[in-house]
């Protein structure tokens, strides 16, 4: 930068309003005030004093900004690519299979872009839309006119991630094609990518339209279809803790990548994932691809209800004894068949199963056998066991209810303030500065300089400044081996008090049970019961809010699944009712 040079240059800054000007490497004129760079550069009238590299460096310069500022010509089926790459990666980090992106999740993104019609077809949608020459620099590749198998045997290339400099070989093809046209001619002012505005208005009937929420089904539906350790609420889980990129995960895209206007509704997300809602996008995607049915849940894959609730047991520190009473559970409802658990998205009635919900439900179930949880027998209960702990010390505990409850009642509360604080802090801004279009970038960009600055010299003035700390990824939220007085773990206790000897085997001392729903939903309705917590025992409540939490589930969700356990469970106490039901309805009719 030449101070010298620039003195003959006498205009005001556009920004600040003074004549103070510098030159640059690149030979423009810049605010030695504000720094705002002119697009205004020097002439150079004897090029024979100025040396050959000076020039060659000049001319690069200019060329890279130019091009840098440009952007790549990117579609928004690419944004989406790279962010299912980002939580490809993540998924890996945390100890997935890298099958899971070279093959399975690759295998079903190429196949929507084929049945969305925006690649790996013979008539894209942009090409008919924009009327863009193609590049067909393999045009007899199978995968433009063939259908893709789907998670062959073959190994499959891994994601092609845009703006890299690898050719394509025989068997990769870029799955966007780029046309010829020039990114001035083609790109739209209100958007960065090619098709923002297009892809934010189509609205064509049959097809499932990509959104950032609708990555995370994707991902469920590999982590599924490879029958991996993680659940749907783990994965939400691993999303809050931002172990999984979601929030402002467009940060991580290519610098070429311009990202603006439109694209800020397409990419931006300014809530978390729920449950209930990645599970239906989940189901839809499978049906708009016609996935066939998924490898089976044998009693060797960790999402068969009998491993989960091995673990759920753990998670919220009940005995060990109850897990022989929910594998029984499982057998007498029939929900451990390999039909019944294995996903089928081509059956008459593509449903999955809730398989962590599920688990859970199972445990609430056989709570209830043992205690009633009615806010009176599991009192009664305790005070058997307490008065045994405290004459046989030495003895194995039994189990006390009241204790657990006590327990587990702080454990979750402090556990709900760290998640509400975490929420409460979570910054929802990227790093990245959003704009409206091209011509408010300098605006936005100084604007957040500014917020920056004075984020550090607040964070200065502190002394401090405030880091939160990511927690590591684990399968367990609570940890009760080294939990000491406070926190004294139950697994080891027995149940001795609550159990009572039935022929061979032992079966619960309370024979009374209640139902948590008497009387289902009709089949137009799009829920199979209600939920009213006034309704039940306070026990119950407790035991459905501490479940519905730590798997980030509804709980009349929850409810609703320990409604269908029940009614699996006690078939002829729900067929009485029934046939009660209509005699009533019969009498009245006369």
């Amino acid at each position: 930068m030449d101070l010298e040079e620039a003195k003959e240059f006498k205009e005001r800054c556009t920004q600040c309003a003074a004549v103070s000007w510098g030159l640059t490497d690149e030979g423009k004129y810049y605010c030695t005030s504000c720094h705002n760079v002119t697009e205004r550069s020097k002439e150079v009238i004897n090029t024979g004093a100025i040396p050959n590299t000076k020039i060659k460096t000049i001319n690069r310069g200019l060329k890279r900004k130019k091009k840098l500022e440009k952007g790549w010509d990117w579609y928004v089926c690419e944004g989406f690519q790279h962010i299912l790459c980002q939580q490809a990666e993540a998924l890996k980090a945390l100890g997935v299979g890298p099958e899971l992106k070279n093959e399975v999740l690759h295998n079903f993104w190429k196949r929507y872009l084929q049945k969305s019609k925006q690649a790996y077809c013979k008539n894209p949608v942009y090409t008919s839309r924009r009327k863009a020459a193609v590049l067909e620099d393999n045009p007899s590749h199978s995968d433009w006119d063939s259908e893709p198998e789907v998670l062959s045997d073959v190994s499959c290339p891994s994601f092609v991630e845009s703006g890299t400099e690898s050719q394509p070989d025989g068997r990769t093809q870029k799955p966007v094609p780029i046309s010829k046209a020039s990114h001035s001619e083609m790109a739209s002012v209100c958007s960065g990518s090619l098709d923002g505005v297009e892809y934010s208005l189509r609205k064509e009937k049959g097809i499932v339209k990509m959104t950032v929420p609708r990555t995370l089904a994707f991902c469920y539906l590999s982590l599924l279809w490879q029958r991996e350790t993680v659940t749907l609420s783990d994965l939400l889980r691993f999303v809050e803790e931002g172990h999984i990129p979601y929030i402002n995960a467009f940060q991580h895209f290519p610098e070429e990548m311009k990202l603006y206007g439109r694209d800020k509704g397409i990419f931006a997300i300014e809530s978390w994932p729920t449950y209930e809602d990645i599970y239906k996008t989940m189901i839809e995607i499978a049906k708009f691809l016609d996935l066939p049915r998924f490898p089976d849940i044998t009693e060797d894959c960790y999402l068969h209800p009998n491993l989960l609730c091995m673990k759920y047991l753990m998670e919220v520190n009940l005995p060990d004894e109850m897990n022989d009473l929910t594998c029984q559970v499982v057998k007498m409802t029939g929900i451990g068949d390999v039909d019944f658990l294995t996903f089928d998205p081509i059956a008459k009635m593509a449903k999955t199963v809730k398989y962590d919900a599920q688990a859970a439900a199972v445990i609430v179930v056989v709570l209830k056998l043992l205690f009633l949880l009615d806010d009176s027998a599991e009192w009664s209960l305790s005070n058997i066991a307490e008065k045994y702990n405290e004459n046989n010390k030495e003895d194995k505990p039994w189990f006390d209810f009241r204790k657990w409850y006590q327990v587990m009642k702080r454990a979750i509360d402090e556990k709900k303030q760290e998640w509400e604080e975490a929420r409460a802090k979570y910054v929802w801004k990227s790093e990245k500065p959003l704009y409206h279009s091209s011509i408010d970038r300098a605006v936005v960009y100084k604007r957040r300089e500014m917020v920056v600055d004075l984020q550090k010299q607040f964070s200065t003035l502190v002394a401090s400044t405030p880091t939160v700390e990511r927690k590591r990824p684990s399968s367990f939220q609570f940890n009760w081996a080294e939990g000491g007085a406070a926190r004294p773990c139950f697994h080891g206790h027995s149940l001795q008090a609550v159990l009572k000897k039935k022929g061979p085997s032992l079966a619960p001392a309370n024979s009374l049970y209640w139902l948590s729903t008497q009387k289902f939903c009709r089949s137009y309705c799009k829920h199979v019961t209600t939920y009213e917590e006034s309704n039940f025992s306070l026990s119950y409540q407790f035991i459905i809010n501490l479940f519905s939490f730590l798997l980030r589930i509804k709980t009349s969700s929850l409810h609703e699944e320990v409604s269908l356990i029940e009614k699996r469970l006690f078939k002829t106490k729900y067929s009485e009712t029934k046939k009660k039901s209509s005699r009533s309805k019969k009498r009245r009719k006369y």
